[in-house]
């Protein structure tokens, strides 16, 4: 049972990985400048970056602090990774320790928590534990942009993937069990995000994919209104609510 798992687990992430690096709001520079910009990163800092997938963060990051680890499950997400000489790319979870206390300045984790569905709060925690005193964790996540819509949110994520649902009480509630304090959260809008741009390169079936997207098209009003959705030549445009929260050690 357990193998089965994994194999899929692969599976999944083999389709991602050829892909991900063409998703229009993995790359919004907007998103990737506030990102940075909360972490105040200096020259003489040692970071971790949990989840980093195809390095898209690590890779911003690197040119701004002395090293940038970057940890993921996937082999197919670090393959598509470009090593830079202050960069390193290490396959493992976060659940399975490797590091000292204390170890690194800063350590950032950009949409990842979503993906752990067993052990969030260890995975949190551990995050703080490999921290300096002193220390900083940049953390992000898109979360539904109301209440209003939540129900929906999960309804078309469900189709994608099993994934949990956060908001923002429950991202800054993560960090404050952990032990994190002087929590900052931040919002950013990005606006106009192609709905087809996300699913393309999402590695999911066509036929999901479509049910996806008439999940957009036939949306109540309410949801098209919460979205700012707009239908664009066979398109759909939304705006998108990404938070980014900063706590310190």
């Amino acid at each position: 049972m357990k193998a089965n798992k994994q194999n899929c687990y692969s599976k999944f992430w083999k389709k991602r990985a050829e892909r991900y690096n063409a998703l229009e709001w993995a790359n919004h520079q907007s998103y990737l400048n506030a990102f940075a910009q909360a972490g105040d990163f200096k020259k003489t800092d040692i970071v971790l970056d949990v989840g980093t997938g195809t390095g898209i963060v690590a890779h911003v990051i690197s040119p701004r602090v002395k090293q940038v680890i970057g940890l993921d499950k996937s082999q197919d997400m670090l393959e598509h990774s470009n090593w830079y000489e202050n960069m390193y790319f290490i396959r493992r979870d976060i659940l399975n320790p490797i590091f000292k206390d204390g170890v690194f300045d800063k350590v950032t984790a950009r949409q990842v928590f979503h993906h752990i569905l067993e052990g969030t709060q260890e995975a949190m925690d551990e995050c703080y534990r490999v921290l300096k005193s002193g220390g900083k964790m940049i953390f992000s996540e898109g979360i539904p942009p109301s209440e209003e819509v939540k129900e929906d949110y999960i309804k078309i994520f469900k189709l994608k993937e099993k994934r949990l649902t956060f908001m923002e009480e429950d991202l800054i509630a993560l960090m404050e069990k952990a032990g994190f304090k002087n929590i900052k959260l931040n919002v950013l809008w990005l606006r106009r995000m192609s709905v087809k741009n996300w699913l393309i390169n999402s590695g999911l079936p066509q036929s999901t994919q479509d049910k996806i997207f008439k999940l957009h098209v036939n949306a109540a009003d309410y949801f098209k209104k919460v979205y700012n959705l707009t239908e664009n030549g066979g398109d759909c445009l939304i705006d998108m609510k990404m938070v980014i929260l900063e706590g310190e050690k």
